[in-house]
């Protein structure tokens, strides 16, 4: 179900020119390494050209577990995401509950604002 999701929600945004045409990932039919081979031929033409070049790396692996989770279902609506879809991503994600247990104590039950749910 979630592939489906993401496919859907992938084709949506693609549409409404939501997302960048450099967009790789989760995208279809553009890998991520395509990506990366392009950005590294660019980078040797230009010091082949007697350029500088600067990089600056990025490490978003823990991006999902960031993302505020009202903040998501705007953008879903503003990009026209059908509404029996965003209502079913709302419930989903949004109510969420979680405590801590370490030893035999737990924490008190907490609202979960941000992240995706993992397992």
């Amino acid at each position: 179900m979630e592939s489906i999701i993401r496919d859907y929600v992938a084709e949506v945004m693609m549409n409404s020119g939501l997302l960048s045409t450099f967009q790789h990932g989760f995208v279809k039919g553009k890998l991520c390494v395509r990506n990366l081979l392009t950005v590294f031929e660019t980078w040797t033409k230009l010091m082949d050209e007697g350029r500088g070049v600067d990089i600056v790396f990025l490490d978003y692996r823990k991006a999902f577990d960031s993302v505020n989770h009202a903040k998501l279902i705007e953008k879903l609506m503003l990009a026209n995401v059908d509404s029996t879809v965003i209502k079913w991503i709302a419930a989903f994600l949004l109510g969420r509950k979680m405590r801590v247990k370490v030893r035999m104590e737990f924490s008190d039950w907490v609202l979960v604002l941000s992240g995706v749910p993992q397992g």
